[in-house]
């Protein structure tokens, strides 16, 4: 089964915290799915702009 792009913006936020509640924020696995958290919210929202875009033709 594919996860949505929610779904794994979600898995990966409950990742980020399970990790950084036992290492600092800094450390390179906390800050690793930090950033990939980042690119699929950035996807996300490229995706939402471009149906809000197309709803308005």
């Amino acid at each position: 089964m594919k996860l949505t792009v929610l779904e794994r913006i979600e898995e990966l936020r409950l990742q980020m915290q399970k990790i950084a509640s036992d290492k600092d924020l800094t450390d390179t696995r906390v800050v690793g799915v930090s950033e990939k958290l980042d690119v699929l919210i950035n996807q996300f929202y490229i995706a939402k702009k471009r149906n809000n875009d197309l709803d308005l033709i």
